[in-house]
């Protein structure tokens, strides 16, 4: 048999306004959105040549989220007292995971002249370009993770962030 010990909660937790932890709460999360944003976007600017997938990623809350250029990009929201960090960006889960070969001759024109394009940035020939584009189609593109490595570092990011939303919450409580 357990035995359950029920505690009353008396002083200054049972008078607090729960839109007021609410709010805490939500500028916690905001806070860590921001950090690891700017974490991501140090795996993804190398490799971004027009700069979009970078320029996509941001985070969200079920109240708010961070700014992005298109709103197409925009992440979905998560439920209350969450914080979802991404990119809705159409090739972001290709960086992220990498691909096979290109075989589908839809969008083939584009992706040709992207890689064109990016090659004279580079200021590499229109030879070594065709040998990019054969190699991607015959082989695909290897990864290049943004997401995964801040998720591995999300709780050593996040904890600093949480403390002192802690300490603020109840230093503020404090002055009343």
């Amino acid at each position: 048999m357990k035995y359950v010990t029920t505690v009353a909660i008396k002083g200054g937790l049972s008078k607090l306004d729960p839109s007021e932890i609410s709010r805490s709460v939500e500028d916690m999360l905001e806070r860590i959105g921001v950090v690891a944003t700017k974490k991501m976007k140090t795996y993804t600017t190398k490799h971004d040549y027009r700069g979009d997938l970078t320029k996509s990623i941001t985070w969200r809350t079920a109240f708010n989220h961070g700014s992005i250029e298109n709103v197409n990009d925009l992440i979905d929201a998560p439920p209350v007292n969450c914080v979802d960090i991404g990119s809705a960006n159409d090739h972001a889960i290709y960086r992220e995971k990498g691909t096979g070969p290109h075989l589908n001759p839809e969008g083939s024109v584009e992706f040709i002249e992207e890689i064109k394009l990016w090659a004279a940035s580079k200021g590499l020939s229109e030879d070594i370009a065709w040998a990019i584009i054969k190699t991607i189609r015959n082989e695909g593109t290897d990864a290049k993770p943004f997401a995964l490595p801040v998720h591995y570092q999300l709780e050593s990011m996040a904890m600093p962030i949480i403390k002192k939303a802690i300490k603020d919450f109840w230093a503020s409580r404090n002055k009343k």
